[in-house]
């Protein structure tokens, strides 16, 4: 037996009530035919709907008298006890029943009026919490209205139990959900607005970027850095020593660090147990877009992809003002999920994490994930994520899984970026996590708990790199980053132009996370532990100091070897000096290419080895950017270098073996199924 949606609400549709809808408000004579002749009457080729006999639940068994089929409302019935959902949540996610069909057959059941532009609410002190509720207050108005509901799930019950037994007139009109949020953010933009560009602010000053970075702390990193510059070519052996002591040991850091990761990164993890769906929590899905219609069409089909209960999913899409373009193209997808398309209100700075602190007061998820426009995340990513967090501590607040390149054949570019990808999170970051150390997000497919997201204030909206500073931030209030077995393919930038944009970026972001977080080195190593600090220095050290002044020590090293006395030291001094550089060299080597070999026999790259004899270059590349983030700092700290994508379609292999793994889902069950 099919099911067809209702997208239609008639005012006039005539009641059809039935044992299982609301107790009638007038008694009705009852039926002197013998049951077991209606039974018998029943025509042969309508089967018995799933779910006959059962009460419907109190949330949608009012449709029953406004024009919606009983069938369809006992299968959405059958399908919320199946997937632990609320039956109102499955027929408008599965889209049996359209959310504006919903609420206009709930307000006419109330006798109340239907809102379906709402134009004015009085302004929040608490958008998160009226979003939550699922109500607020209206500005005094001609009809005498006080509130605005748009309640879901059990509040739907209470809502008409309570209107039921009330007297007098209703002082309240009913809209649909996402019109009441969109009313919500409208009403209270300003101070939506202000929350998004300052929430990590309210929640530990400290820790943030705007305040940090203002010219008197940038001009004292520069006075620093020019120093250390000065000793480390000073003529006299007492002052140049010193200095090149000290960045022999900043490099060795870095470089033990990847070694000890690489080995960790070895260690086997267990497999969480698969949840069944209904024990499976709802999971909010955050996608920040500025300028990305080319690939709203392949985000809506990967999102389409996933395999989880369409009725526990919360898409927030996030566009700015003045992307119609993209919300054009996103409203015209085609995502059959329940989906937000959030506009965000006029404001500054302009970059991706004070997008997804706009969105982050209208999660209802007690799980999200964020994903980037061009992201092609396995079909099976939340429910490992969702089945790992059900295993883990309460400490745990966020799971990182992999990123991978699907256009990585495509030139040398594509093949280091596809390698580095590989490196970082298949080796390094895997062998951190093993490690119990803290390390930097990638910037897409990170999963968190929503309580841990809010208790840091989300994402920093001042920092460029939101994702490696939202890491450390989680490891200094206590909470552990774990890696998760799923990989996520995302396009790499073909040009050099927008490779180089891109990575300049990044450093730009990481330099703003040091300067925030050393600041105060007291508090930071009282916060992290020494082993957990000195970690995280040596991720800076070579993320940050290793791509500056990486490839001018290395041509140094040479020159030494060749014609100074790096190999053969006249004193004491000199060859500590010159042990402590060989070691750096060879270890450096060690720390560079083996976890390289191993990552790409991880994610089955070996194809692409002759992008490595093109190493040299890949090195100068990320020396140029590094240079460039470090002048972009001081004229525009703030600056977000955008990313185009949708410049390559992803393989059809792809795109296949996630239809494959998804087709079930595309497909209602038979009615006999869910009985």
């Amino acid at each position: 037996m099919s099911v067809n949606r209702v997208d239609r609400f008639s005012a006039n549709s005539s009641p059809r009530r039935d044992d299982h809808a609301f107790p009638r408000r007038r008694e009705t004579a009852p039926d002197p035919t013998p049951a077991t002749a209606r039974q018998r009457g029943r025509p042969p080729s309508e089967p018995l709907a799933p779910g006959a006999g059962r009460p419907l639940p109190i949330e949608i068994a009012f449709l029953a008298a406004h024009g919606v089929p009983l069938v369809l409302l006992q299968y959405g019935a059958a399908r919320a006890r199946l997937q632990g959902a609320t039956a109102d949540a499955v027929l408008i996610a599965e889209r049996l029943v359209s959310e504006d069909v919903f609420y206009q057959a709930l307000a006419a059941e109330l006798n109340v009026a239907y809102v379906d532009a709402p134009h004015d609410l009085e302004p929040s002190a608490d958008i998160a919490a009226d979003a939550a509720r699922g109500y607020a207050r209206l500005p005094r108005n001609s009809r005498g209205l006080n509130w605005l509901f748009a309640p879901r799930g059990a509040e739907i019950g209470r809502l008409v139990g309570v209107t039921r037994s009330a007297r007098g007139r209703p002082l309240f009109a009913l809209t649909a959900p996402s019109l009441f949020e969109e009313a919500l953010r409208r009403a209270s933009a300003a101070q939506l607005a202000r929350y998004a560009a300052h929430a990590v602010e309210r929640v530990d000053p400290d820790c943030c970027v705007r305040p940090a970075l203002r010219r008197e702390a940038l001009a004292k990193a520069l006075f620093v850095s020019i120093i250390l510059s000065t000793a480390l070519l000073s003529p006299l052996e007492e002052i140049s020593r010193p200095a090149a002591i000290a960045l022999a040991i900043v490099f060795l850091l870095g470089i033990l660090l990847r070694i000890f990761a690489s080995f960790a990164s070895f260690r086997k993890t267990g497999t969480a147990p698969e949840l069944d769906d209904k024990d499976l929590p709802v999971y909010s899905i955050v996608v920040a877009l500025y300028k990305e219609a080319a690939v709203a069409r392949q985000l809506s089909d990967a999102i389409e992809r996933l395999d989880y209960p369409r009725a526990k999913l919360d898409v927030k899409f996030i566009v700015e003002c003045d992307d119609a373009e993209t919300a054009e193209a996103l409203r015209t997808g085609r995502t059959r999920a329940f989906h937000d398309i959030i506009v965000a209100p006029r404001g500054a700075p302009r970059t991706k994490p004070r997008a997804l602190n706009v969105a982050m007061p209208f999660l209802r998820g007690s799980l999200a994930v964020v994903f980037d426009a061009e992201d092609l995340p396995e079909p099976d990513q939340l429910r490992k994520a969702a089945a790992g967090f059900a295993q883990a501590p309460q400490n745990v607040a966020c799971l990182q899984a992999s990123l991978g390149i699907h256009n990585g054949g495509h030139n040398w570019m594509t093949s280091m970026f596809a390698i580095d990808y590989a490196n970082l999170f298949r080796v390094f970051n895997k062998g951190l996590a093993a490690m119990s150390l803290p390390f930097f997000l990638g910037g897409s497919s990170n999963h968190f708990r929503v309580e841990s997201l809010r208790a840091v204030g989300g994402w920093d909206a001042f920092n460029v790199t939101e994702d490696a500073d939202l890491g450390l931030r989680l490891a200094r209030r206590s909470y552990e980053t774990q890696t998760l077995a799923s990989r996520t393919l995302e396009e790499a930038p073909s040009e050099f132009r927008a490779l180089l944009r891109q990575r300049t970026r990044w450093f730009k972001g990481w330099m703003q996370t040091a300067l925030v977080h050393c600041r105060d080195p007291s508090r930071f190593f009282a916060d992290l532990g020494a082993a957990r600090g000195i970690a995280v220095l040596a991720i800076f050290a070579g993320g940050i100091v290793g791509p500056l002044v990486g490839p001018f020590a290395s041509c140094a090293l040479f020159y030494q070897a060749a014609f100074g006395k790096l190999l053969t030291p006249a004193t004491a001094g000199e060859a500590a000096l010159s042990s402590l550089w060989c070691s750096v060299a060879i270890l450096g080597i060690c720390a560079a290419l083996p976890p390289k070999l191993v990552a790409m026999r991880r994610e089955k790259l070996f194809a692409l080895w002759p992008a490595l004899l093109l190493s040299p270059l890949w090195t100068l590349m990320l020396m140029l950017a590094a240079w460039r983030a470090a002048r972009d700092l001081w004229l525009r700290p703030f600056h977000w270098e955008k990313t185009e994508h949708g410049l390559f379609e992803p393989p059809l292999a792809v795109v296949s073996q996630c239809q494959a793994n998804s087709h079930c889902l595309s497909e209602k069950p038979e009615l006999s199924a869910l009985r």
